[in-house]
């Protein structure tokens, strides 16, 4: 079986959406993995096919390495597919696309290529410039020189993009940060300011970063678990496609795309012009990830180390059980969304919440809790905390669900406690699994301290650690003695019971 490229689509009369091999490169991309490609670049496909924008994207890898996945993709001509799989409207839907919209990988840290990046920085085409170097990405290296071929950070890689254009007075570019941080586009603007003052740069060039530039500030959201995984599915999908295609993304049907500007703004972005679901631009991101950390992240982190002591392995299955779906129902419509109400429309987070319920019921994604109960403690703290503190000083009682989720990290924490090793906490639940428990070390060494405690000396020790909550939560009136409650049910009936307890 032929490998997808144009000519493997002619040869088995493909009738689906390309854009022309050779269309202008207007997008230059800082990321070219699963998710960029699955979402932000089938944006742009499809806002092609709706609108007639014509237009490229050639995609930079951020980080030195191998050549192997630019060469591979340019092999096939920089085609590749998107599966898109999941639940949606009480359906199940399983569809894929050609994604055309690349042009080209690019690797900077081989000579021609950062060539190439530098003059396609120059070029009269270039609209836009896209970003998802994850987390770490935005960040500032003081050790980067405006000489380096390239740099090591992305923002000083960007600042070298975007001199050479002002240096080739060419108009500002719109800059679409999606990487997962706070304020995205001011911070990636500030630290690429840094540079310019660092390495000396003309006054004017900063100017021109302030006013002929637009730095976003998105949030995003969609699941993308990238490949098939199982031999024999992807086999099949290649059977049924005609083609092989070692670069296929799957990723779930949800998807939004908030980003921060101007009804202007909007009117230059093909994919808003085309009306695509999921994507807007509104003037404050701030209250869509409120709404995306408290529903979607904190109804994750509010059931998930429950339900893995439960017995339960993958989020499907818990949405399948009436006790832990419940659960996760009653936290979301009774506890989170009233506290969302002054930022958002209470109708459009029930929305939101119901979708995130679809979402979880994914037949297509095994997603493991234990993978998700990484971290749990920071994630509980950014994600839940806020959620029943707001409800505590609205409501002016405790809500039952968070209390039994905290009371049950405190478990996963604890249960069949085994040791602490340099890889976690080995602990065993009710049901004889092993499982490690992983966490920073100030967290691990609390619970290996008092592992032993009595759920009251346990609760205690926990609550009152403000490195681990930035604050002492037994000052939170009646929360200590109701998280030993919840505990004592978990311990003497198991998760699901306390879970049942609040239904």
């Amino acid at each position: 079986m032929n490998t997808l490229s144009y000519k493997t689509l002619e040869e088995i009369g493909y009738k689906g959406f390309l854009q022309p091999k050779d269309a202008p490169e207007k997008v230059l991309q800082f990321g070219e993995g699963n998710f960029l490609r699955a979402f932000v670049d089938r944006f742009f496909d499809m806002a092609a096919e709706k609108t007639g924008w014509c237009g490229k994207i050639a995609l930079v890898q951020p980080i030195s390495g191998g050549y192997g996945f630019a060469d591979g993709l340019n092999a096939q001509d920089a085609l590749y597919t998107v599966c898109v799989r999941g639940r949606e409207n009480g359906g199940v839907v399983d569809e894929t696309r050609v994604i055309s919209s690349a042009s080209r990988c690019l690797n900077p840290y081989r000579e021609a290529d950062y060539a190439a990046i530098m003059e396609l920085a120059a070029s009269d085409d270039l609209e836009f410039i896209v970003s998802n170097t994850t987390e770490a990405g935005i960040a500032y290296d003081p050790e980067c020189a405006a000489t380096d071929q390239p740099p090591a950070s992305f923002p000083a890689k960007l600042a070298q993009v975007l001199h050479a254009r002002w240096a080739a007075k060419k108009p500002g570019v719109i800059i679409l940060s999606c990487e997962l941080i706070d304020h995205n586009g001011a911070e990636l603007l500030r630290i690429v300011k840094q540079y310019v003052a660092d390495w000396g740069w003309e006054g004017e060039f900063a100017e021109w970063l302030e006013h002929d530039c637009t730095f976003c500030t998105t949030l995003v959201d969609t699941i993308v678990p990238g490949r098939i995984r199982d031999p024999k599915e992807a086999a099949a999908v290649a059977e049924r496609l005609g083609y092989e295609d070692p670069f296929l993304a799957v990723r779930e049907p949800f998807q939004m795309w908030g980003i921060q500007g101007s009804e202007e703004l909007a009117a230059k972005l093909p994919f808003t012009a085309a009306g695509l679901p999921g994507v807007f631009v509104t003037p404050d991101v701030t209250p869509y990830k409120k709404r995306k950390v408290r529903i979607l992240n904190g109804s994750h982190t509010g059931f998930v180390p429950g339900a893995w002591l439960a017995g339960f392995d993958i989020v499907r299955d818990c949405m399948h059980d009436d006790v832990v779906s419940g659960f996760m129902g009653k936290l979301l419509n009774d506890e989170v969304i009233p506290t969302l109400a002054a930022d958002l429309d209470v109708e459009d987070c029930k929305r939101f919440a119901a979708a995130v319920e679809s979402r979880f019921d994914n037949p297509f994604i095994d997603h493991q809790l234990l993978s998700i109960c990484l971290n749990s403690t920071a994630k509980w703290r950014a994600r839940d905390l806020p959620t029943l503190l707001d409800f505590v000083a609205s409501e002016h009682r405790l809500p039952s669900c968070l209390v039994t989720s905290l009371a049950a990290l405190i478990a996963f924490y604890t249960t069949g406690f085994e040791g602490r090793e340099d890889d976690g906490l080995h602990l065993r639940r009710a049901d004889g699994c092993a499982y490690t428990a992983q966490d920073d070390a100030y967290v691990l060494d609390l619970y290996a301290a008092h592992h032993a405690d009595g759920d009251a000396a346990l609760v205690h020790a926990v609550l009152t650690d403000g490195q681990m909550w930035g604050q002492d939560l037994t000052d939170v009136e009646g929360l200590e003695s109701a998280v030993v409650a919840a505990l004592g049910t978990i311990r003497a009936e198991g998760t699901k019971a306390a879970f049942a307890a609040c239904l």
